[in-house]
């Protein structure tokens, strides 16, 4: 719970921040492409948490692994990360920034399942009415259930959804026995 506090605090402050210096989609882009390095190199961490190696030198490795998309604001954000202990609670802390970006922006993050692999065109279609539907613009993770049979499932922050033939029957089994 006390890292859960944590997170949303720096989370928030990087927010404010880069909402300050109007660099929120540099701020964006930089944590994707950190927590994509970080991927790929599970060692970052151990490196840069390493007591052994100089500021400069773990300085250099944060501008190296941030890339194209290193500002002076995100490097100072995850030097103080590694400065303070806290790189560990990177992954958690980029999540925690896209929602606050997600709901500065009016954007709604969801989780469709499918039973079977959706078209491009049958996901801009979806996108499509699911904006129309919640009135805000909508970013998709599209992921394939073969258990649902048929249908897909609709996962919002709030609510979830269920046109899959799975969960019809399981409803109609309900109404059947009660």
């Amino acid at each position: 719970m006390k890292d859960l506090a944590v997170v949303k605090k720096y989370a928030h402050a990087l927010f404010a921040e880069a909402q300050a210096k109007n660099e929120l989609r540099a701020a964006q882009q930089g944590l994707e492409e950190l927590i994509r390095v970080a991927r790929l190199r599970g060692s970052l961490n151990q490196i840069l948490s390493h007591p052994f190696i100089v500021v400069d030198e773990k300085k250099r490795m944060i501008h190296s692994a941030l890339g194209e998309y290193a500002t002076p604001l995100l490097e100072r954000f995850v030097f103080l990360l590694v400065s303070k202990r806290r790189l560990d609670l990177l992954f958690l802390i980029a999540q925690e920034f896209q929602n606050e970006v997600d709901q500065f922006m009016n954007v709604q993050s969801l989780r469709v399942k499918t039973a079977f692999p959706m078209s491009e065109i049958q996901q801009k279609d979806l996108q499509k009415k699911l904006e129309a539907w919640l009135k805000s613009k909508v970013r998709m993770d599209v992921q394939v259930d073969t258990q649902l049979i048929g249908g897909l499932i609709i996962q919002t922050r709030d609510q979830v959804l269920d046109q899959s033939l799975k969960g019809q029957l399981k409803k109609l089994r309900q109404q059947l026995v009660g």
